[in-house]
């Protein structure tokens, strides 16, 4: 699913540029010591999608809501950012319904491709799905799923009779373990190899736990993470969530 770019224009930090080849956009790579400048632990991610790519900013709409442990580095699109280990790549995908930024420690595709892309191994993705566009079936899922309270919403969907209800099934995932922060957030657990809400994204079922967030904004909008690491990077998990959901201010909508 292709999204629509969604500007979120809050805070400035400062990016190191990138360097372009042939029209193809070059990551710069990222030191991981604590000790290394502010500004070179900085991460500007390109974006592809409906109306085609979009470069890497050297400005960035975000700021850091804590210094960063030793090892990670601030990584931000024009729309999203995330907090993630120093030296991965990352890349935004935007459309008609939300936008979402990926990032693996190996480069992403330079190809058609690149829209299609999975992450089978470690990765972090951080999603706005917007829920008054076509974004608001998936929006719909999520809150049949997770947020009980809010199923007015979910039989509004079903009421125009572009899907049908049997596409919204009710109740969270049976193997998911959820932590509940109030009737619009949730803290989830999808264990190995199973479906649940960390394979709602373009990280696909491995030997290893995905573990993030879901926020039902104010506005009907949802914003997610999901992160998964290898066993010896596991123990950053939580600073990565923590620190990624405060540098998007609609998780606080």
């Amino acid at each position: 699913m292709i999204f629509l770019r969604i500007f979120l224009g809050h805070r400035r930090a400062f990016f190191q540029p990138c360097a372009a080849l042939t029209g193809i956009l070059l990551l710069c790579p990222l030191p991981s010591e604590a000790g290394s400048s502010p500004a070179s632990r900085f991460q500007g991610c390109p974006a592809n999608g409906q109306t085609g790519p979009v470069p890497a900013p050297t400005l960035s709409p975000f700021t850091l809501p804590a210094p960063l442990p030793k090892g990670l580095a601030l990584y931000a699109s024009q729309d999203l950012a995330a907090v993630a280990p120093a030296g991965w790549h990352c890349l935004e995908l935007y459309g008609s319904s939300g936008a979402f930024l990926m990032l693996k420690p190996d480069a992403f595709p330079q190809t058609d491709s690149t829209l299609e892309v999975r992450i089978s191994g470690p990765g972090i993705q951080v999603s706005s799905t917007s829920g008054t566009t076509s974004g608001r079936f998936d929006v719909a899922r999520t809150i049949a799923r997770a947020f009980p309270t809010h199923q007015p919403f979910v039989q509004s969907v079903i009421q125009e009779g572009i899907e049908p209800a049997s596409r919204f099934p009710t109740g969270p995932y049976p193997d998911d373990q959820i932590t509940r922060e109030g009737d619009r957030d949730i803290a989830f657990v999808t264990p190995a190899h199973t479906v649940g809400f960390g394979t709602e994204s373009r990280l696909t079922a491995n030997n290893t736990p995905i573990k993030g967030v879901i926020h039902l904004t104010s506005a009907q909008d949802l914003m997610t993470i999901h992160v998964r690491l290898a066993s010896n990077q596991s123990h950053l998990t939580q600073t990565i969530i923590d620190q990624t959901r405060k540098l998007n201010a609609d998780f606080a909508r």
